[in-house]
């Protein structure tokens, strides 16, 4: 878990590094970092065409259960998500991604964010991405979300070769506040 949490860490910090270019005078208010599971589903399933860009149009849609959340302000730190992709996807590579994300707390509380962009795509649907999504209702209305998703390495192999339909991984969510 230990190993897990570093890889994710560094995931977060290369996704921060690619948005935002330059570090701001001050630092964004971290509300807190959750640790998911997540299923992932290709409409249609992804392949690698050639040439490999642009994607055809698809869509993704999942579920995914939050495990741990450290949260200094407190509140429910488990709860269940599903989310809504469209954009051109392929094995390797990821357009024009919009799309939602709904997180149900254990407590009933409610947090809807809309994607707003692909921070990295290191093997896209087959390997690890990272999503920047805003919180616009519910429970850390206003925040940013920074999503990286680490999924099976099998995933991308299984997309060069036959097609990708489902895939499953660990995803970090990280809250703050916008500066």
């Amino acid at each position: 878990m230990k190993r897990l949490l570093a890889v994710l860490t560094a995931l977060l910090a290369a996704a921060a590094s690619l948005a935002g270019g330059a570090m701001p005078a001050r630092a964004a208010v971290l509300d807190g970092t959750c640790i998911a599971s997540i299923t992932l589903h290709f409409a249609p399933p992804a392949t690698q065409p050639i040439p490999p860009n642009p994607g055809p149009a698809s869509t993704s849609t999942g579920t995914g259960t939050i495990t741990t959340c450290v949260l200094p302000g407190g509140g429910a730190t488990t709860g269940t998500f599903s989310y809504f992709l469209t954009g051109n996807l392929t094995c390797t590579s990821a357009q024009n991604i919009t799309g939602t994300l709904d997180i149900t707390w254990s407590d009933a509380t409610q947090t809807h964010a809309d994607v707003t962009g692909l921070l990295m795509a290191l093997g896209s649907v087959g390997g690890t991405a990272g999503l920047s999504a805003t919180v616009t209702s519910g429970r850390f209305t206003g925040d940013q979300i920074l999503i990286a998703n680490l999924r099976d390495p099998l995933a991308l192999l299984a997309c060069l070769t036959t097609g990708l339909s489902q895939a499953s991984g660990t995803t970090s969510l990280t809250f703050t506040q916008p500066l």
